[in-house]
């Protein structure tokens, strides 16, 4: 749990999301600050992108979503209506979504599609929706957006698409984003002047983001505080200089083991054996423990929680002194 913060914007305790009564996501608890940068880390179906769905209250049945708390600004956001929250989505908390391909609708141009944001939102006729949807590809550094705002997603190429995704996310300037692998499929080149767009647009606008990937270089280069998550639960939180510096939890050491370097001799990646386990076959025990290379007898026996483990840092392994 992140502690040591005034004010969080984002507070979450005890997040439970649920498929057909199974637990995706397990009793993830976090805060976010004002500016901050929360890296959520983990392998494909650790429960990264469900959590920021549920956040957004974008879980639709069967699912389910509970929580001890799940606030925005002191205001709980599971007591909110539908409408409501609508309200809330996209004005003051808004989202990336990891495929700008299958989330921009191809049927409309890009205009169209930031522009339908600034009328919802903020009540604009379309005439100036469409002149604030230019100065917004602009601002993501879009070339000739005055021509590219009549153009059809499937015009783009992918980092121009993604911008597009930023651009719609920050339309109405919000509090928090939820970015969901805002890099993934995009080259290193690309990928790098995303990152930087990211940084220089939270500074501008204050705002606080949670980037979720499975990438740990991107995570190193933007992130304040990290979470690892496995198997739908939090294995391990720290600043993101400390967690590279010492990670606490095997998991975590093995995903920084995976990750290829640029000095010394080159040699075989290390690889975590298996796989993550599916929800509905959880292991008894530590969730990692069949992965473990460190594993006893007490890890299958019981899941250990995740405490403290000295300043601002917590894990969840029995092997970490207190």
């Amino acid at each position: 749990m992140i502690g040591n913060m005034a004010a969080p914007l984002l507070r979450v305790r005890n997040l439970v999301t649920r498929f057909s009564g199974t637990p995706v996501v397990d009793r993830v608890s976090f805060d976010l600050a004002p500016g901050e940068t929360l890296g959520i880390v983990g392998e494909s179906g650790s429960g990264k992108s469900v959590t920021a769905l549920s956040l957004m209250r974008l879980i639709d049945p069967p699912g389910s979503v509970a929580a001890e708390e799940l606030s925005f600004e002191g205001e709980p956001l599971l007591a909110k209506s539908e409408a409501e929250m609508r309200r809330i989505r996209g004005e003051r908390v808004a989202m990336i979504f990891q495929e700008p391909m299958t989330s921009l609708n191809p049927l409309f141009t890009v205009g169209d599609q930031i522009g339908e944001t600034l009328r919802h939102h903020q009540g604009l006729g379309r005439a100036e929706a469409r002149r604030k949807a230019i100065e917004l590809l602009k601002h993501v550094e879009i070339p000739s957006a005055e021509r590219r705002i009549d153009d059809y997603p499937h015009r783009m190429s992918g980092g121009m698409r993604q911008r597009v995704m930023i651009a719609m996310a920050l339309a109405c300037r919000p509090r928090v984003l939820l970015a969901d692998e805002p890099t993934t499929a995009l080259d290193a080149t690309i990928q790098a002047q995303i990152l930087d767009l990211l940084r220089g647009l939270q500074a501008e606008l204050g705002m606080a983001v949670i980037l979720i990937t499975h990438d740990l270089g991107v995570v190193a280069e933007v992130a304040h505080r990290v979470m690892v998550m496995y198997a739908g639960r939090v294995v391990e939180t720290a600043p993101a200089e400390a967690i590279f510096k010492r990670p606490f939890h095997p998991y975590t050491e093995g995903l920084l083991a995976s990750i290829p370097r640029l000095e010394g001799p080159i040699e075989r990646l290390d690889a975590i054996p298996g796989q993550v386990p599916m929800p509905e076959a959880m292991p008894a025990g530590c969730r990692f423990a069949p992965r473990c290379r460190y594993t006893v007898d007490a890890c299958r026996a019981a899941s250990p929680p995740l405490v403290a483990r000295g300043p601002d840092r917590s894990a969840a392994c029995i092997r970490v002194p207190s």
